[in-house]
């Protein structure tokens, strides 16, 4: 709230006003004990002593911060400096980070829940706020949506801790092997492309490993340098770095048809025949799934299952990162 004010002037409004409003309901005589709003003029600062001193004798005291003890702008400040220092030192794409003990965490949200706020901003928020603001004067402005690091600050040790993170890579990918998985958790043989490379792999989507991918399916990976691989009968060709929005894009869009080519055995003629009742036919579906329950009621024994296409969104960003390489 208050758009353009800083954290600084919002909480000096807040305090004006309360100590406005104190200063009306002492005039009005609605407060019959003053000494009871003198804790509260001590937590205002210097905001509360010019109302403390018109109206109590008593010894106007300071207290600090509840939260953070009156050591956020020294926090702020010591952040920028070791920031600035290490980002002179090497030239990264970074966002920032804070560390919060567990203490002031509890306190922060106890607080804002005990007192119902909803617009607020944490301490988190306001140091990296301003000292990405300060940076970003000085030409290190933070990059949000293609990091390749986090500069953390630990609020109890007062240190910078330099975090890199996972680039993560998008490669196209045929497969022409069966029963060899991407992840090692469904495997059976103790083969799997994860293993086999060493790298941690993310899938938009797949089909099960007994299922021959004929049309590039996106496979990222983290990390990995190679324009190209051949491993376990995966065929793997990069594409590009992805950044945060392109990799959320490419995880959240999914194919709207495949055709499956299925080969089986009947006795009865009711596809393609390749050899004495061998017999292939092409499946329309939105998944494996669906394809198996409009055969289901033929009477044939499935031998192989294979992708031969997928249609939908994907392609056209799979192009377009393509393209932008």
């Amino acid at each position: 709230m208050g758009r353009g004010l800083s954290n600084d002037e919002r909480g000096r409004a807040i305090k004006i006003s309360i100590m406005m409003e104190l200063d009306r309901k002492i005039k009005d005589h609605q407060l019959k004990d003053l000494d009871e709003i003198s804790e509260i003029l001590f937590n205002m600062k210097s905001v509360g002593k010019s109302l403390h001193d018109q109206y109590l004798k008593s010894q106007f005291q300071s207290r600090p911060c509840y939260l953070c003890n009156d050591v956020l702008s020294e926090v702020k400040e010591d952040f920028f400096s070791k920031a600035l220092t290490i980002l002179r030192e090497r030239r990264l794409r970074y966002v920032l980070g804070v560390k919060l003990s567990s203490r002031v965490q509890e306190l922060e949200m106890d607080f804002a829940i005990s007192n119902g706020l909803v617009y607020y901003e944490s301490m988190k928020a306001e140091i990296r706020r301003d000292v990405g603001k300060r940076l970003s004067a000085l030409g290190f402005e933070p990059e949000i949506d293609n990091p390749e690091a986090e500069l953390i600050y630990d609020l109890d040790s007062r240190t910078v801790e330099v975090i890199t993170k996972s680039k993560r890579v998008l490669y196209l990918f045929t497969r022409l092997s069966r029963g060899v998985p991407i992840s090692s958790w469904y495997s059976k043989q103790g083969d799997s492309l994860d293993k086999e490379i060493e790298k941690k792999i993310i899938v938009p989507f797949i089909e099960p490993s007994d299922v021959r991918i004929m049309d590039p399916y996106p496979l990222i990976i983290e990390d990995m340098e190679k324009d190209e691989m051949e491993v376990l009968g995966y065929k793997l060709l990069k594409v590009s770095n992805l950044n945060k929005s392109e990799f959320r894009l490419i995880m959240q869009t999914k194919p709207l048809s495949k055709v499956y080519r299925i080969t089986f055995y009947s006795e009865e003629k009711i596809g393609h025949e390749i050899y004495e009742g061998v017999q292939d036919m092409l499946v329309e579906a939105k998944s494996l799934e669906e394809a198996m329950l409009k055969i289901k009621d033929l009477n044939l024994q499935v031998i192989s299952v294979d992708l031969l296409k997928a249609e939908g969104k994907h392609e056209r960003i799979r192009a377009l990162l393509n393209r932008r390489e």
